[in-house]
Parts: structure tokens; sequence; C-alpha cells
């Protein structure tokens, strides 16, 4: 197994899909640098973000991965897209699911049904009855014994044990005691649980921090979480206290990333971007967008798919193109 890959300038790569001829589900895919720049030609099928190094594309229906001078690294063989964490990507073998090293050698042979992304050095499994947990290296760390699992962050993991949801650690020592309906990973210090169909948050100790009143949340980031207290009224965010920092107004939600969030207004069906304080943050509209990363975003409209920076200038644009 090789040494997991620290992100590096080549993950400022990114993907970009051309249009070829008159129909948009024809194209082929590049990517470009933070400039708009073409770094690598669009030569394959389809193709993913950089992630360590490695980015993977798709040839004849296959996924493989490129290194950042276009160089196939890992042959396209298989039936998903790899995407790397840790030096280790999930892959598989009809329904179940191994792991590879970046250099394409296998780690882990197909065995699961399911894993997911590491965090903190482990995955959670499941193998088609129960689940649990492995190491970068593949090996069961905590056997498959829960009704259902998340990922780690900060130090301990959300589990389903009896129809109940708590928290563990790396030991597989409940640490939370499973008292909740639902229960997500920590973020920022506080974690989205849900009691009785009602959304709050709880710190470490396992405490509201706020109170179970909403009907939506998600996850803290930047000190903010989208949230709603009733169907009818909206997403607003709010801060680490419970209060509405930007009042509900939105449908469909981002996080924030790079200072910025994508929302669609109630009763429109375009989105733009807001900053931390809610002010709309440059004049765009989008069909469809995706995250800040690296200082820059993807976004479509009816007719073009391109890349903006933070004050909402196009860096890259071509056709609309409609990816699977």
């Amino acid at each position: 197994m090789s040494n997991p890959v620290m992100k590096s300038h080549f993950d400022q790569f990114f993907p970009i899909y051309l249009r070829q001829g008159r129909s948009p589900k024809n194209f082929k895919a590049g990517f470009i640098d933070r400039s708009g720049s073409t770094v690598i030609a669009p030569l394959f099928e389809d193709a993913c973000s950089f992630s360590e190094g490695l980015a993977s594309v798709q040839i004849n229906g296959k996924w493989g991965a490129i290194d950042p001078t276009g160089k196939l690294v890992i042959p396209c063989v298989h039936t998903l897209a790899l995407h790397f964490e840790n030096g280790v990507s999930e892959y598989e073998n009809g329904p179940r699911r191994g792991l590879l090293a970046s250099d394409g050698s296998v780690i882990l042979r197909p065995k699961y049904w399911a894993i997911s992304s590491f965090k903190e050095g482990l995955a959670y499994v499941w193998d088609g009855q129960s689940y649990g947990f492995i190491n970068l290296h593949g090996e069961e760390v905590i056997p498959p014994f829960f009704e259902n699992a998340r990922e780690f962050s900060d130090g301990v993991a959300p589990v389903k044990l009896n129809g109940k949801w708590g928290y563990i650690d790396p030991n597989a020592s409940s640490v939370i005691e499973p008292t909740f309906d639902i229960a997500m990973p920590f973020s920022e210090g506080l974690a989205r649980v849900s009691v009785g169909g009602k959304w709050g948050f709880i710190d470490r100790r396992g405490e509201f921090a706020i109170e179970p009143r909403f009907v939506s949340v998600i996850d803290f980031r930047a000190g903010m979480a989208s949230a709603s207290l009733e169907k009818k009224e909206g997403f607003g965010y709010v801060n680490k206290t419970g209060e509405f920092v930007i009042q509900p107004s939105f449908i469909y939600p981002e996080y924030f990333s790079e200072g910025l969030s994508a929302v669609t207004p109630r009763g429109n069906r375009f989105r733009h971007f807001i900053d931390l304080h809610g002010n709309k943050a440059f004049g765009g509209e989008y069909l469809t967008s995706e995250v800040f990363s690296n200082g820059l975003c993807r976004v479509s409209t009816l007719k073009s798919i391109a890349y903006i920076n933070h004050e909402g200038n196009v860096v890259w644009q071509g056709p609309y193109v409609d990816r699977p």
C-alpha cells in the first residue's frame, strides 16, 4: 500500500465538459487550472475532480484514474468512479465493495455491500446485515454489530442499536447513550439529532446546545447551520445558540464554503450566492450550482456550464451539457 498523498496544487485542477455536436448528452471531459487554462485536453467520456493528485476518468464506459499529466495510472476497468482520500478509494466487483491504494494495488478485495468515506482513519462498512468499522488497511477494528452507523468526527461516531442512535469512540465504547431517533456526525463541535420528529444540536457531552425545534437542519459550517422551523417558511441560517442570523426565506440551501452559499429564494426557479450576512454576493443566477472549492465553483444556466470565482466572474464557460 502506498503512503497517503497529501493535498497538492494539482487538486486545484477542475474538470470541464465540452459538448460534442448539438446534443447536450454528448461531451468530452478534460481539466482546467484556476485561471481557466486547459491543462489536460478533453479526451475522456467523463471525469471527476482531482483528490490527492489523482482524478477518476471514464473510457469505454469504465472508470480509472489519471495523474496531473493526464497519464492513466489506474486502468479504466471499474464501474464506479474512484475517489481517493487518505490514500485509498472504494472500488467494486458486482454489488460488493473493497479498497484500492492510490497505486492501483488492492488493499481489500470486495467484501462489503457498502463502505463509507474514511474519517479519522476509519470507515463504516455494511455486510448486508450489520454495520461495523474498518481501518485504512481494510482490517475490521469494530466488527459489524450495529443496526446503522455514520462516519467518525471529533473522535466519535453515531451508531444505531435497538432502534435508537447514540455515539461510540474508536474502541466501540458508548460515549453518548442511544436515545435519539436519528443522529449525525459532529461538525464544528455540534451534532444534529432528531427526537420526536424535530431536529436540534447536541454537544460532546450529549446535552442539547440547541433544543429540537426544527423540521429540518444541516450541519454547521463557518459557525452557521441552515434550519427550518416550518416547511412553508423555508430555510434560514442559525448560529450556535439557535438564533436566526439569516432569516428563513430560501429553499434548497447549501453549506457555506469559502464564505459563500448558494440558495434559491422561495418562489424563484434560479439560484444565487449569498455571503455570511445573507446579502446577495454578486449578480449571477443559476439553474444548478455546487459549492466553492479552491476558489472556484461550477454552475450552470439554461444555456451554459461554467466555473465562477468569488466575485462571480466567469473563468471558463462552455455550452450546457447533461451529465448523468
